[in-house]
Protein backbone atom coordinates (compact mmCIF):
# COMPACT_ATOMS: atom_id res chain seq x y z
CA UNK A 1 0.00 0.00 0.00
CA UNK A 2 1.35 3.53 -0.82
CA UNK A 3 2.17 5.42 1.78
CA UNK A 4 0.03 8.76 1.44
CA UNK A 5 2.32 10.76 3.58
CA UNK A 6 5.07 10.20 1.81
CA UNK A 7 4.15 10.79 -1.49
CA UNK A 8 3.04 13.89 -0.27
CA UNK A 9 5.94 14.89 1.06
CA UNK A 10 8.08 13.63 -1.32
CA UNK A 11 6.20 15.96 -4.52
CA UNK A 12 5.58 18.53 -1.99
CA UNK A 13 9.77 18.78 -1.66
CA UNK A 14 10.31 18.61 -5.42
CA UNK A 15 8.15 21.72 -5.53
CA UNK A 16 9.62 23.58 -3.48
CA UNK A 17 13.17 22.26 -4.39
CA UNK A 18 12.33 23.98 -8.01
CA UNK A 19 10.71 27.13 -6.06
CA UNK A 20 13.61 28.00 -4.32
CA UNK A 21 15.80 27.25 -6.84
CA UNK A 22 14.35 29.72 -8.97
CA UNK A 23 14.25 32.15 -6.28
CA UNK A 24 18.10 31.39 -6.22
CA UNK A 25 18.68 31.57 -10.21
CA UNK A 26 16.36 34.57 -10.09
CA UNK A 27 18.75 36.50 -8.09
CA UNK A 28 22.13 35.44 -7.71
CA UNK A 29 24.83 33.52 -9.55
CA UNK A 30 23.54 29.39 -9.11
CA UNK A 31 26.96 27.20 -8.48
CA UNK A 32 25.59 24.44 -6.99
CA UNK A 33 21.80 24.36 -7.01
CA UNK A 34 21.42 24.58 -11.04
CA UNK A 35 24.21 22.01 -10.78
CA UNK A 36 21.85 20.02 -8.58
CA UNK A 37 18.78 20.78 -10.99
CA UNK A 38 19.53 21.88 -14.29
CA UNK A 39 22.93 19.42 -15.08
CA UNK A 40 21.51 15.93 -15.66
CA UNK A 41 21.90 12.93 -17.29
CA UNK A 42 18.37 13.50 -19.91
CA UNK A 43 17.79 10.19 -21.34
CA UNK A 44 14.36 8.71 -20.02
CA UNK A 45 12.40 11.69 -22.18
CA UNK A 46 13.64 14.90 -23.35
CA UNK A 47 11.07 16.30 -24.89
CA UNK A 48 10.69 18.96 -22.17
CA UNK A 49 13.59 20.74 -23.90
CA UNK A 50 12.02 21.07 -26.84
CA UNK A 51 8.95 23.03 -25.56
CA UNK A 52 11.52 25.91 -24.45
CA UNK A 53 13.76 25.61 -27.65
CA UNK A 54 13.72 26.53 -31.70
CA UNK A 55 13.78 23.01 -33.60
CA UNK A 56 17.02 21.12 -33.35
CA UNK A 57 18.50 24.25 -31.73
CA UNK A 58 19.51 25.35 -28.19
CA UNK A 59 16.95 26.07 -25.00
CA UNK A 60 18.15 29.34 -23.63
CA UNK A 61 17.07 30.91 -20.22
CA UNK A 62 17.73 34.27 -19.29
CA UNK A 63 17.91 34.36 -15.15
CA UNK A 64 17.97 37.42 -13.78
CA UNK A 65 17.76 39.37 -10.39
CA UNK A 66 16.09 43.28 -10.02
CA UNK A 67 16.85 45.86 -6.97
CA UNK A 68 13.08 45.75 -6.24
CA UNK A 69 10.81 44.99 -2.82
CA UNK A 70 7.95 43.70 -5.42
CA UNK A 71 7.26 42.25 -8.88
CA UNK A 72 5.14 45.77 -9.24
CA UNK A 73 7.93 47.70 -8.57
CA UNK A 74 10.42 45.85 -10.76
CA UNK A 75 9.82 47.92 -13.74
CA UNK A 76 12.08 50.28 -15.12
CA UNK A 77 14.59 49.36 -12.58
CA UNK A 78 18.17 47.73 -13.14
CA UNK A 79 18.74 44.10 -13.21
CA UNK A 80 21.77 43.07 -10.66
CA UNK A 81 22.68 39.45 -11.04
CA UNK A 82 22.38 38.20 -14.99
CA UNK A 83 23.01 34.57 -16.29
CA UNK A 84 22.67 32.76 -19.10
CA UNK A 85 21.29 28.94 -18.33
CA UNK A 86 21.67 27.56 -22.37
CA UNK A 87 21.60 23.59 -23.18
CA UNK A 88 21.44 21.57 -26.63
CA UNK A 89 17.00 20.37 -26.91
CA UNK A 90 18.46 17.10 -26.24
CA UNK A 91 19.35 17.97 -23.12
CA UNK A 92 23.32 17.50 -23.51
CA UNK A 93 25.91 20.02 -22.79
CA UNK A 94 24.53 22.37 -19.72
CA UNK A 95 25.76 25.50 -19.52
CA UNK A 96 25.58 28.59 -16.99
CA UNK A 97 27.57 31.74 -18.09
CA UNK A 98 27.65 34.49 -15.39
CA UNK A 99 27.58 38.27 -16.81
CA UNK A 100 28.88 40.55 -14.56
CA UNK A 101 26.11 43.44 -14.26
CA UNK A 102 28.75 46.49 -15.40
CA UNK A 103 29.32 44.67 -18.90
CA UNK A 104 29.68 47.34 -21.46
CA UNK A 105 27.08 46.50 -24.68
CA UNK A 106 24.98 47.85 -26.99
CA UNK A 107 21.29 47.97 -26.05
CA UNK A 108 18.79 48.68 -28.96
CA UNK A 109 17.88 51.96 -28.82
CA UNK A 110 20.26 53.17 -27.32
CA UNK A 111 23.17 55.71 -29.29
CA UNK A 112 26.42 54.45 -26.88
CA UNK A 113 27.08 51.49 -25.68
CA UNK A 114 26.18 51.02 -22.30
CA UNK A 115 26.43 48.65 -18.74
CA UNK A 116 24.10 45.55 -19.72
CA UNK A 117 22.28 46.17 -16.36
CA UNK A 118 20.52 49.55 -17.31
CA UNK A 119 18.82 47.60 -20.46
CA UNK A 120 15.87 46.69 -17.79
CA UNK A 121 15.23 49.97 -16.25
CA UNK A 122 14.79 51.35 -19.96
CA UNK A 123 12.68 48.59 -21.30
CA UNK A 124 11.98 45.91 -18.96
CA UNK A 125 12.62 42.53 -19.46
CA UNK A 126 12.46 42.27 -23.04
CA UNK A 127 15.10 44.41 -23.57
CA UNK A 128 17.57 42.94 -21.40
CA UNK A 129 16.30 39.58 -23.58
CA UNK A 130 17.21 41.34 -26.76
CA UNK A 131 20.36 43.33 -25.27
CA UNK A 132 21.42 39.56 -24.65
CA UNK A 133 20.03 37.94 -27.66
CA UNK A 134 22.99 40.98 -29.33
CA UNK A 135 25.72 39.99 -27.45
CA UNK A 136 25.75 36.27 -27.91
CA UNK A 137 24.04 36.11 -31.47
CA UNK A 138 21.19 33.69 -30.31
CA UNK A 139 17.49 33.38 -29.48
CA UNK A 140 16.68 32.86 -25.62
CA UNK A 141 13.23 30.98 -25.13
CA UNK A 142 12.21 32.19 -21.60
CA UNK A 143 13.59 34.16 -18.61
CA UNK A 144 13.22 34.28 -14.93
CA UNK A 145 13.15 37.60 -12.86
CA UNK A 146 12.93 37.46 -9.47
CA UNK A 147 13.56 40.76 -6.54
CA UNK A 148 15.61 40.75 -3.45
CA UNK A 149 12.39 40.20 -1.00
CA UNK A 150 12.33 37.25 -2.01
CA UNK A 151 15.90 35.62 -0.63
CA UNK A 152 14.84 38.16 2.23
CA UNK A 153 11.60 36.13 3.12
CA UNK A 154 13.03 33.00 2.00
CA UNK A 155 16.17 33.15 4.19
CA UNK A 156 13.89 33.65 7.15
CA UNK A 157 11.71 31.53 6.45
CA UNK A 158 14.15 28.59 6.86
CA UNK A 159 16.02 30.19 9.96
CA UNK A 160 18.78 31.86 8.48
CA UNK A 161 21.95 30.65 6.69
CA UNK A 162 25.57 30.36 7.84
CA UNK A 163 28.35 31.68 5.79
CA UNK A 164 31.60 32.44 6.29
CA UNK A 165 32.49 36.06 5.48
CA UNK A 166 35.99 37.26 3.73
CA UNK A 167 36.00 40.51 5.07
CA UNK A 168 34.40 43.03 7.37
CA UNK A 169 31.57 44.45 5.16
CA UNK A 170 30.76 48.41 5.53
CA UNK A 171 28.89 50.36 3.05
CA UNK A 172 25.90 52.94 2.71
CA UNK A 173 24.27 54.44 0.30
CA UNK A 174 21.60 56.85 1.86
CA UNK A 175 19.86 57.43 -1.30
CA UNK A 176 18.99 54.24 -2.17
CA UNK A 177 15.30 53.18 -1.49
CA UNK A 178 14.90 52.01 0.90
CA UNK A 179 18.44 53.38 2.52
CA UNK A 180 21.14 50.82 2.30
CA UNK A 181 23.46 50.38 5.16
CA UNK A 182 25.34 47.23 5.30
CA UNK A 183 27.78 45.82 8.35
CA UNK A 184 28.59 42.46 8.51
CA UNK A 185 31.84 41.99 10.56
CA UNK A 186 34.17 39.32 8.89
CA UNK A 187 33.49 35.64 9.92
CA UNK A 188 31.61 32.36 9.99
CA UNK A 189 28.25 33.38 11.56
CA UNK A 190 24.38 32.65 10.33
CA UNK A 191 22.74 35.32 8.41
CA UNK A 192 19.12 36.29 8.50
CA UNK A 193 17.20 37.02 5.54
CA UNK A 194 18.08 40.93 5.44
CA UNK A 195 22.14 40.56 6.05
CA UNK A 196 22.20 37.91 3.33
CA UNK A 197 20.64 40.03 1.13
CA UNK A 198 23.14 42.59 2.00
CA UNK A 199 26.12 40.35 1.75
CA UNK A 200 25.06 39.28 -1.71
CA UNK A 201 24.54 42.90 -2.77
CA UNK A 202 28.05 43.97 -1.28
CA UNK A 203 30.49 44.97 -4.09
CA UNK A 204 33.13 47.36 -2.92
CA UNK A 205 35.77 45.77 -1.20
CA UNK A 206 37.12 42.90 -3.94
CA UNK A 207 40.01 43.20 -5.38
CA UNK A 208 38.46 42.13 -8.42
CA UNK A 209 35.47 43.82 -8.42
CA UNK A 210 32.43 41.99 -9.91
CA UNK A 211 34.20 38.72 -10.54
CA UNK A 212 35.25 39.00 -6.87
CA UNK A 213 31.14 39.10 -5.49
CA UNK A 214 30.18 36.51 -8.09
CA UNK A 215 32.57 34.28 -6.19
CA UNK A 216 31.56 35.35 -3.39
CA UNK A 217 27.74 35.03 -4.40
CA UNK A 218 28.34 31.08 -5.51
CA UNK A 219 29.78 30.57 -2.13
CA UNK A 220 26.73 32.00 -0.46
CA UNK A 221 24.60 29.43 -2.87
CA UNK A 222 26.81 26.01 -1.65
CA UNK A 223 26.13 26.97 1.54
CA UNK A 224 22.45 27.15 1.25
CA UNK A 225 22.06 24.49 -0.72
CA UNK A 226 22.51 21.25 1.85
CA UNK A 227 19.84 23.48 3.71
CA UNK A 228 17.02 24.19 0.93
CA UNK A 229 17.39 20.78 0.29
CA UNK A 230 16.93 18.81 3.74
CA UNK A 231 13.84 17.67 4.96
CA UNK A 232 13.27 20.20 7.49
CA UNK A 233 12.37 22.39 4.55
CA UNK A 234 9.26 20.47 4.40
CA UNK A 235 6.47 21.98 6.55
CA UNK A 236 7.87 25.35 5.00
CA UNK A 237 6.76 24.50 1.97
CA UNK A 238 3.52 26.58 1.93
CA UNK A 239 5.02 29.75 2.71
CA UNK A 240 7.65 28.95 0.46
CA UNK A 241 5.91 29.23 -1.90
CA UNK A 242 3.70 31.98 -1.37
CA UNK A 243 6.86 33.59 -2.11
CA UNK A 244 7.62 32.11 -5.04
CA UNK A 245 4.26 33.63 -6.15
CA UNK A 246 5.03 37.20 -4.65
CA UNK A 247 8.39 37.83 -5.80
CA UNK A 248 9.14 35.44 -8.90
CA UNK A 249 7.92 37.05 -12.45
CA UNK A 250 8.43 34.62 -15.27
CA UNK A 251 7.10 33.95 -19.01
CA UNK A 252 7.37 29.91 -18.33
CA UNK A 253 3.83 28.75 -17.38
CA UNK A 254 3.24 27.65 -14.21
CA UNK A 255 1.80 23.70 -15.64
CA UNK A 256 5.49 23.51 -17.92
CA UNK A 257 7.14 24.64 -14.35
CA UNK A 258 5.45 21.75 -12.07
CA UNK A 259 6.79 19.20 -15.19
CA UNK A 260 10.11 20.79 -15.08
CA UNK A 261 9.79 20.89 -11.02
CA UNK A 262 9.49 16.98 -11.49
CA UNK A 263 11.71 15.86 -14.03
CA UNK A 264 14.70 18.25 -12.95
CA UNK A 265 15.12 16.72 -9.42
CA UNK A 266 15.30 12.94 -11.14
CA UNK A 267 19.05 11.85 -11.19
CA UNK A 268 22.45 12.16 -9.98
CA UNK A 269 23.84 15.41 -10.42
CA UNK A 270 25.87 15.52 -13.77
CA UNK A 271 28.41 17.83 -15.01
CA UNK A 272 27.57 21.71 -15.84
CA UNK A 273 29.62 23.62 -17.21
CA UNK A 274 30.15 27.18 -15.13
CA UNK A 275 31.80 29.82 -17.11
CA UNK A 276 31.69 34.06 -16.17
CA UNK A 277 31.79 36.50 -19.42
CA UNK A 278 35.60 37.14 -19.80
CA UNK A 279 36.70 40.95 -19.96
CA UNK A 280 38.38 43.51 -17.92
CA UNK A 281 37.29 46.44 -15.97
CA UNK A 282 38.75 49.66 -17.24
CA UNK A 283 37.77 52.93 -18.67
CA UNK A 284 37.22 53.98 -22.40
CA UNK A 285 36.89 57.02 -23.90
CA UNK A 286 35.66 58.17 -20.64
CA UNK A 287 33.24 55.46 -19.81
CA UNK A 288 34.43 52.80 -16.32
CA UNK A 289 32.70 49.26 -17.24
CA UNK A 290 33.37 45.72 -17.55
CA UNK A 291 34.58 45.39 -21.21
CA UNK A 292 34.46 41.89 -22.91
CA UNK A 293 37.16 40.04 -24.32
CA UNK A 294 36.16 39.98 -28.03
CA UNK A 295 38.20 36.83 -28.57
CA UNK A 296 36.72 35.17 -25.48
CA UNK A 297 33.19 36.34 -27.12
CA UNK A 298 34.20 34.79 -30.26
CA UNK A 299 34.69 31.42 -28.77
CA UNK A 300 31.94 31.76 -26.52
CA UNK A 301 29.11 32.21 -29.45
CA UNK A 302 30.49 29.61 -30.93
CA UNK A 303 29.67 27.55 -28.29
CA UNK A 304 26.11 28.77 -27.92
CA UNK A 305 25.06 28.28 -31.75
CA UNK A 306 22.55 25.84 -32.68
CA UNK A 307 24.94 24.02 -34.49
CA UNK A 308 28.31 23.64 -32.15
CA UNK A 309 29.16 21.72 -29.27
CA UNK A 310 30.82 23.28 -26.25
CA UNK A 311 34.67 23.39 -26.94
CA UNK A 312 36.23 20.85 -24.40
CA UNK A 313 39.92 22.02 -23.15
CA UNK A 314 42.45 19.44 -23.84
CA UNK A 315 45.26 18.01 -22.54
CA UNK A 316 47.96 15.79 -24.80
CA UNK A 317 50.01 13.90 -22.10
CA UNK A 318 53.61 11.92 -22.92
CA UNK A 319 52.75 8.46 -20.86
CA UNK A 320 55.45 6.36 -22.70
CA UNK A 321 58.82 8.46 -22.72
CA UNK A 322 59.14 9.16 -26.53
CA UNK A 323 60.49 12.46 -26.81
CA UNK A 324 58.01 14.98 -28.56
CA UNK A 325 55.27 12.48 -28.80
CA UNK A 326 52.64 13.95 -27.53
CA UNK A 327 53.87 17.62 -29.36
CA UNK A 328 53.63 15.40 -32.74
CA UNK A 329 50.14 13.91 -31.48
CA UNK A 330 48.95 17.45 -30.47
CA UNK A 331 49.43 18.76 -33.70
CA UNK A 332 47.51 16.58 -35.58
CA UNK A 333 44.79 17.48 -33.38
CA UNK A 334 45.52 20.41 -34.29
CA UNK A 335 45.76 20.31 -38.10
CA UNK A 336 41.96 18.82 -37.58
CA UNK A 337 41.13 22.04 -35.61
CA UNK A 338 41.33 20.48 -32.53
CA UNK A 339 42.89 22.87 -30.33
CA UNK A 340 45.35 21.51 -27.24
CA UNK A 341 44.90 23.37 -23.98
CA UNK A 342 48.29 22.01 -22.68
CA UNK A 343 50.83 19.67 -23.97
CA UNK A 344 53.18 17.51 -20.87
CA UNK A 345 53.78 14.41 -19.09
CA UNK A 346 51.87 11.68 -17.67
CA UNK A 347 51.85 10.72 -14.04
CA UNK A 348 54.13 7.66 -15.40
CA UNK A 349 55.93 6.24 -18.95
CA UNK A 350 54.91 2.64 -18.36
CA UNK A 351 51.53 3.12 -21.08
CA UNK A 352 51.63 0.75 -23.94
CA UNK A 353 48.30 1.43 -24.99
CA UNK A 354 47.06 4.97 -25.29
CA UNK A 355 43.75 5.90 -23.98
CA UNK A 356 41.44 8.94 -23.84
CA UNK A 357 40.24 10.29 -20.74
CA UNK A 358 36.77 12.38 -20.74
CA UNK A 359 33.83 14.17 -19.03
CA UNK A 360 30.50 13.21 -20.24
CA UNK A 361 29.85 16.46 -21.92
CA UNK A 362 32.59 15.90 -23.94
CA UNK A 363 32.09 12.44 -25.05
CA UNK A 364 31.35 13.08 -29.07
CA UNK A 365 34.53 15.12 -29.23
CA UNK A 366 36.53 12.23 -27.11
CA UNK A 367 35.28 9.57 -29.95
CA UNK A 368 36.43 12.40 -32.56
CA UNK A 369 40.08 12.56 -31.28
CA UNK A 370 39.90 8.72 -31.06
CA UNK A 371 39.65 8.89 -34.41
CA UNK A 372 41.80 11.09 -35.61
CA UNK A 373 45.01 9.21 -33.11
CA UNK A 374 43.49 5.70 -33.79
CA UNK A 375 43.41 5.32 -30.15
CA UNK A 376 40.39 2.21 -29.48
CA UNK A 377 40.47 2.95 -25.66
CA UNK A 378 37.86 6.06 -24.66
CA UNK A 379 36.83 5.97 -21.00
CA UNK A 380 34.76 8.30 -19.25
CA UNK A 381 35.76 10.20 -15.89
CA UNK A 382 33.19 11.67 -13.88
CA UNK A 383 35.87 14.23 -12.19
CA UNK A 384 39.49 14.92 -11.66
CA UNK A 385 41.83 17.04 -9.73
CA UNK A 386 42.69 19.26 -12.90
CA UNK A 387 38.77 20.84 -12.86
CA UNK A 388 39.47 23.09 -16.16
CA UNK A 389 40.85 19.79 -18.58
CA UNK A 390 37.60 17.96 -20.46
CA UNK A 391 39.68 15.76 -22.43
CA UNK A 392 43.04 13.54 -21.52
CA UNK A 393 45.09 11.92 -24.14
CA UNK A 394 47.58 9.98 -22.67
CA UNK A 395 49.59 8.68 -25.43
CA UNK A 396 51.71 4.73 -25.47
CA UNK A 397 54.37 3.27 -26.65
CA UNK A 398 51.59 2.00 -29.62
CA UNK A 399 51.43 5.32 -31.15
CA UNK A 400 55.22 5.36 -32.18
CA UNK A 401 55.33 6.21 -35.59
Amino acid sequence: MINKEVLLMTKGKKLITFVIVLIIIGAFPLGAIVNRIFAKDFQEDNSIFSYFSEENGKTNILIFGVDALSKEKAKKTRSDSIMLFSMDSSGENPTLISIPRDTIVDIPGRRNPEKINHAHAYGDAQLLVETVENLFGIKVNQYVRVNYRAVEEMIDAIGGIEIDVPMDMKYSDPYDNPPLHINIPKGLQVLDGKNAVHFLRFRKGYSNQDLGRIEAQQNFVNSLKDKALSPKIIPKIPKLINIFHEHVDTNISQGTMLKLSSYFIKGEIKELNRLTLQGNAKKVNGVAGYYVDNEALSILKNQLSDNNEILAKITVLNGCGIKSIATENANKLEGNNIKVEKIGNYENFDISDSFIEYKKPFKKQAQKISNILGIKDIRERDEWVEDSIDIKVIIGKDLDA
